[in-house]
Formats: structure tokens, C-alpha cells, sequence
């Protein structure tokens, strides 16, 4: 669930990426929920035409969703049919993971497939056309020259699931749910923004057996043509058809995909992928990197199965299956029948829990994907904790996790903590929403000297609290970056004019004077820890809420 700073970061990144007009747009449909054109119009302020365009680029980037609502109508007016729009809070959020998709596609498929992601990621939705014609602009070659090897690579980009069909522009949605109460809508507005998204996305999604579809639908039937040979064709059945005329539609429907089917980024495939790296990260943490090899090869074996991103568990697989997918990796190769079994036993131990084993009727082997990131959230929130309130404090949250739930002076003996010190620690974590004090009284008077009070985790709660905070925390060094930036403006322009006069011969000579050269240092050092705190503050957000 996303709170108020992780809409305040959507809205952010939208502004930096598109400009404060557009980000006027966005921040009404993450604040406010679904809105029809003059809804629109009328919280922004915005003139029909300026609102308009900036809906086509949200929605040409993905970040917004149009879709129609069937209004009954008032008497003997006939029903109405409005168009509406809703803000696609994960990805704009995924709009910070370019380099990271751009880093995985290049390691998977190479630099070709690299550059068609990034035209896909820069533009938002293109055609197999304006891809080819882009990528022929940037490489000073004409289309024909590289026609044929891009759309290879394009077809290999689908197949791996790394590009997938536009959704419809403007699918028939249910009418709105009534009016929230003030009190619903005081304790839930997030809920109800994440509902309506994802009810609308599932009425645009394709069907997944179009959605990564190449070329398209045939709807005609077959017919023998004249020379005895089977063919598709729209004609009747009595009817025939001449080779070269079939051709003829072959080419028709080809040009037809390449020039007006849309193509966009499956962010899905990613994150999986993603998901998959945090999950062989972790075990290899935990374990042995022998055990993360495994593992990474067993998810390869079983991705193709997997429906949804946050899916609790593989698919099984036999032990043979495990050794072929293992042997098909480097690591793999020289690995032993020996050490594949010790290393599974030690995934499938109770205290660890990451691999399942069945054996009925076979013997099998499942991945608990759910208790790998479980795991991984922990450590990442133990960390946390260690860093903020110390070791004693970070060993009571590790023993409450354990355990459950204590009363204090359990808590004291087990956690070999002093007595008053165990208490001052205690309500400083819930002051913080880390523990949740429960009371159980012996009487009903509730007297405190008849009262048991038990402290224990409550884990979704503080899932959400810390992604809070990491969105807070996103939002603060983005803004901070982009203040930096502001402050050095005049020297960023004169070092851009110094960089093209050594790279254009006309350019006239740019040098910089050495109190211009310590800003620069100064700036890309900043800018340096800037990004890379902003990289690593999104892969704990990935972690906790995509994850």
C-alpha cells in the first residue's frame, strides 16, 4: 500500500521527467482518485487543449489510464458513456528503474536488444517501424541495412516477455462504487486508489494469449487454392483465391503490425527478474553461494510457470529436472550429484525453510519464493533497527520476532538485558510503531496488579511504516539532488560548452579556471552519493513493496 510520500515521490519524479504541467495533471488523479476531463479541468485550472496533451503524454508513457464509465440515465434520457482517468502509481514508480532494466536486458540479450528497450523506456509506446526508424537515425545506417536483424531481435525481446502488446486505450469499466463515508474514507483512501487502478487494468490487460503476440490474429478459414494447397483466406468457403493475391494479404497484415500495432515495456518481466536476483542474493547471504546457484538455476527452470510477480511458490521440480538445469550453467557445470542433494537438504532444513520438499507420489522440489523475501525483509528491518537504536534494541526485535510474544521481564531474561533499560527500549519502538502492547486481565476491573501485558511484532504494520519512510526518505534525496544541481546551473552550462568545443571544431574555445574545476569535483561528488543513495534506497522499496 502506498501512503502519502510514496504519491508525493510519483508525483516528483513525473515533474523532473515531464515539467511542473504535466505533474499538475498527475497529482490530481494520485490525490484524488479517478477523474473524468472536466473534473480534471476544473482542479487543475488547466484550458481543455494544454490538459489534453498532457493526458496524451501520461497516457503514451504509461503513467495513466483511460477508461469508460456507463452512467445510467436521468429519466427518459438514454444511458451515458463517460471517459475517466486513473494514475498508474507503480509505473511511475518503475520510471526510476531504467537503469536497472536497461542493465538487465544488456546482460541477458546484448546491446541491440538494449537499445530497443531503451527507445521503448525513452518513448513510452512505438510501433515495430518507429523503432526500426529510430534506431537507424542513431546508427547513421538506412532501415533496410538493419531492418532484418531488428526485428529479430525484437521477436526475441517478445518471446522473453520483455515487450509486450498496449493495453486497450479506453476499456468499459463498472460504474463507480458509492460515495465513501468520512469515516472509510479517513482510514482507507489508499486502499481505494490502489482498487480502482488495478480493477481498470484488468479490464484494459489483453488476453494473455494476445498479449505477446506476434503478428497478427488470422480470422479467415482455410480453403484449397488452385494449386491443391491449403491456405487462410476471409473469403467464402466456395470461393478461391490466387497465390499472388494471398501474398498480397500476407504483406497487408504485416505492414499492418509494423505501422499500427503499439508496442510498450512489460515492467512485470522485470521485476520478476528482479525478484528473482534479491531471492538468489539472499540465499547465497545465507547459505553458500553454491546453494544461490541452485537456486538461480531452478527459478530459470520454473519462470515460464510463474503468473504473478509476487508469486508465493515455484513450480515443482524433480530431482533430475534440477540436475539438467543445473548442469546448463557455468557455476553448475562441475557440480556433483553429492552436492546438489547436500545443498537442497540444506535449503529444505526446518530453520530455514526456503525449499520445499514433497514426495508424494514423487519426489519434488518447490521454492518458497514467500519465505526468501520474508527473510530478506527482515534482515533488511534488523539492519534498521541495529542502525537507529543499537544492539540490546535490535536483540529484542529479533527475540519478538521468534517468539511471538512476551511479557517484559521475559523479554529481560532471555535478551540478557537490564530490567529498566528493557522497558525504555521497549516503549521506545512502540513510540516508533514497531511493537504493539496487548493486555490480558485476570479481572474485570482491569487492574494493573491482575493485568498481563504482552509485546509482540506486528509485521504488516511495520512493513508499511518503514516503506513509508523509504518513500519519504526517496522523495528528500531526490529533492536534495535536484537542488544541488540548480546551485552549480552556470557552472554545469559552462563545462556542457567546454565538453562541445573539444568535440566540435567550429565550436569556439571554452577553458575552465581552477576555482570551476573544484566545483565540478565538488558537484559529481555529491551528485555521486546522491544516486547511489537513491539506487540503494529503491532496492529496499522494490524489496518491501514490489517484491
Amino acid at each position: 500500500m502506498v501512503g502519502q510520500h510514496g504519491r508525493r515521490l510519483a508525483y516528483e519524479i513525473i515533474c523532473n521527467q515531464f515539467g511542473e504541467l504535466v505533474g499538475k495533471v498527475i497529482q490530481c488523479l494520485l490525490f484524488k482518485g479517478q477523474l473524468s476531463l472536466p473534473e480534471l479541468a476544473r482542479f487543475t485550472e488547466i484550458n481543455i487543449t494544454q490538459l489534453r496533451n498532457c493526458l496524451l503524454v501520461l497516457v503514451q508513457h504509461n503513467c495513466v489510464q483511460g477508461f469508460r464509465v456507463e452512467a445510467e440515465g436521468v429519466g427518459l434520457n438514454p444511458p451515458k458513456v463517460l471517459t475517466s482517468y486513473v494514475s498508474i502509481m507503480r509505473n511511475i514508480l518503475h520510471r526510476m528503474r531504467f537503469p536497472k532494466f536497461l542493465m538487465l536486458v544488456r546482460e541477458d540479450l546484448g546491446e541491440e536488444a538494449e537499445a530497443l528497450i531503451e527507445g521503448l523506456l525513452e518513448h513510452g509506446r512505438l510501433t515495430v517501424e518507429q523503432l526500426i526508424q529510430r534506431a537507424a537515425a542513431r546508427s547513421n545506417k538506412t532501415e533496410s541495412e538493419i531492418e532484418c536483424s531488428l526485428r529479430e531481435t525484437f521477436s526475441v525481446l517478445v518471446r522473453a516477455h520483455y515487450i509486450e502488446r498496449c493495453p486497450a486505450p479506453e476499456p468499459v469499466s463498472p460504474s463507480r462504487p458509492p460515495p465513501e463515508t468520512k469515516k472509510s474514507r479517513t482510514n482507507a483512501p489508499n486502499r481505494t486508489v490502489e482498487n480502482e487502478e488495478t480493477r481498470i487494468l484488468a479490464a484494459a490487460a489483453p488476453m494473455e494469449a494476445e498479449r505477446f503476440l506476434l503478428g497478427l490474429p488470422d480470422t479467415g478459414k482455410k480453403v484449397m487454392d488452385e494449386d491443391g494447397d491449403m491456405s487462410i483466406t476471409d473469403v467464402a468457403p466456395g470461393q478461391k483465391r490466387k497465390r499472388d493475391a494471398l501474398t498480397t494479404d500476407g504483406k497487408t497484415k504485416a505492414l499492418i503490425e509494423s505501422t499500427e500495432v503499439l508496442w510498450r515495456v512489460n515492467f512485470e518481466e522485470f521485476i520478476r527478474r528482479l525478484r528473482h536476483q534479491a531471492c538468489v542474493k539472499q540465499v547465497r547471504s545465507r547459505l553458500e553461494p553454491g546453494a544461490g546457484s541452485i537456486l538461480q538455476a531452478m527459478l530459470e527452470a520454473t519462470r515460464a510457470s510463474e503468473t504473478d510477480v509476487k508469486q508465493r511458490f515455484s513450480a515443482p521440480l524433480t530431482m533430475d529436472a534440477i540436475m539438467q538445469a543445473v548442469r546448463a550453467t557455468p557455476d553448475g557445470r562441475t557440480m556433483t550429484m553429492e552436492r546438489i542433494r547436500m545443498a537442497l537438504q540444506m535449503m529444505c532444513a526446518e530453520s530455514v525453510g526456503f525449499v520445499i520438499k514433497q514426495s508424494d507420489p514423487v519426489t519434488q522440489y518447490v521454492i518458497n519464493l514467500e519465505k526468501i523475501i520474508e527473510a530478506a525483509r527482515k534482515f533488511e528491518l534488523e539492519g534498521i533497527i541495529l542502525q537507529r537504536y543499537g544492539k540490546e534494541t535490535c536483540r529484542i526485535f529479533r527475540l519478538l520476532c521468534m517468539k511471538g510474544q512476551l511479557e517484559q521481564k521475559q523479554i529481560s531474561d532471555i535478551a540478557l538485558v537490564a530490567l529498566t533499560e528493557t522497558r525504555d527500549l521497549l516503549y521506545k519502538l512502540l513510540k516508533e510503531e514497531y511493537l504493539q502492547l496487548q493486555e490480558i486481565s485476570k479481572a474485570t476491573d482491569h487492574a494493573p496488579s491482575k493485568t498481563i501485558y504482552l509485546w509482540r511484532v506486528n509485521y504488516p504494520c511495520i512493513v508499511e511504516h518503514i516503506l513509508d519512510d523509504m518513500f519519504r526518505a526517496a522523495s528528500n534525496v531526490g529533492l536534495r539532488l535536484a537542488h544541488e544541481l540548480q546551485q552549480e546551473q552556470e557552472v554545469l552550462d559552462v563545462l556542457r560548452k567546454f565538453h562541445h568545443s573539444k568535440t566540435s571544431k567550429d565550436a569556439p574555445a571554452v577553458t575552465l579556471t581552477q576555482s570551476q574545476h573544484e566545483q565540478v569535483k565538488r558537484i559529481r561528488r555529491v551528485a555521486t552519493i546522491l544516486e547511489a543513495s537513491l539506487l540503494k534506497l529503491d532496492d529496499n522499496i522494490m524489496l518491501f513493496h514490489d517484491f
